[in-house]
């Protein structure tokens, strides 16, 4: 009999992030016991306005949503491809009478980890401000943790030319996530812990059929929901992975679906994560072989067929009446 895990989320939650948060909602063996919201993909306020959006369609709306870490300095010029309100602008608003917890995100994780060490999976999907803060109070925060999965980094430096080759377009898409908050995503890959990191160079690799989701939204309501906030998202991932077919990409439910079944992940190394910066500027987490003992694990191939799998399921959980 699987044992049933707690997860604790923390998200900036845009499109791919809202599929990853059903994707451990619909799994009968996971209870998502808090979210916590960060800036990203929008702002931290309205990352928890997604968050309630998000429990609604799932009928969760028992699960407590906390408000975390702002960006410091301005708001990036570039627009989203997930819109400007993280859901791609499809006028969604939480239920009236649904609204955030009064405690911080930041102290959501703090309390979960002293109260219940080595009980709860953290999942971080978003920039890691709110972990990063954490650590400011709690060196040994991720260590209370029974795992933490991070949807962020590039994977093994050793591997970057092999990926590239691979994927053509993986350096120039980047480490976004990391991108965001350089200095927290620093900050954690120095801290001691039971960490994965689930990177671009492993997410990306997953290409979803829009077509597939246009079908199943016919007879799914999780799926129709989810057509509806990926569908100007989808245009971006055909173009942005220059695809022959419309598809669409979800790096946070890669993330999800290798905490909610770790044997998806076919290999890893352990590393140490170091802040890396293209010619451009831009900040990306790699895992080097360095002499630290505090190695996170960094993984590079998982059972896309598994994952793919588990997505289809969520997307076809709930049947249209």
């Amino acid at each position: 009999m699987a044992v049933r895990r707690s997860v604790l989320v923390d998200t900036d939650i845009g499109v791919d992030d809202a599929l990853a948060l059903l994707t451990v909602l619909n799994e009968p063996d996971a209870d998502v016991i808090g979210i916590g919201t960060v800036f990203g993909n929008c702002t931290e306020v309205q990352a928890a306005s997604n968050a309630l959006v998000v429990l609604a369609a799932a009928d969760r709306l028992d699960v407590p949503v906390c408000i975390g870490q702002s960006r410091p300095g301005r708001q990036p010029k570039a627009p989203s491809p997930h819109g400007s309100d993280g859901l791609g602008d499809r006028g969604l608003v939480p239920p009236s009478g649904a609204t955030p917890s009064a405690e911080t995100a930041v102290d959501q994780i703090l309390r979960v980890g002293r109260e219940r060490p080595s009980e709860v999976d953290l999942l971080c999907l978003g920039p890691l401000a709110n972990v990063a803060a954490a650590l400011e109070q709690d060196p040994l925060i991720l260590t209370r943790y029974r795992a933490v999965t991070i949807m962020g980094g590039m994977g093994p430096v050793g591997r970057r030319d092999t990926e590239s080759a691979a994927q053509p377009l993986f350096l120039a898409k980047g480490d976004t996530n990391t991108n965001h908050a350089p200095a927290a995503s620093a900050a954690v890959a120095a801290a001691p812990g039971p960490v994965t990191w689930v990177g671009m160079n492993v997410t990306g690799k997953l290409r979803m059929p829009w077509a597939d989701l246009t079908a199943l939204a016919g007879q799914s309501t999780t799926a129709a929901f989810v057509r509806d906030i990926t569908t100007d998202y989808h245009r971006y991932c055909t173009t942005t992975y220059r695809s022959a077919e419309p598809i669409y990409t979800s790096h946070d439910s890669v993330a999800a679906a290798a905490m909610l079944d770790p044997t998806v992940v076919l290999s890893a190394a352990d590393l140490t994560g170091r802040i890396l910066r293209a010619s451009d500027g831009r900040a990306s987490l790699w895992g080097q072989s360095v002499t630290q003992s505090d190695r996170h694990r960094f993984a590079f191939d998982l059972d896309y067929t598994a994952i793919r799998r588990r997505i289809n399921a969520v997307l076809g959980a709930r049947v249209a009446r």
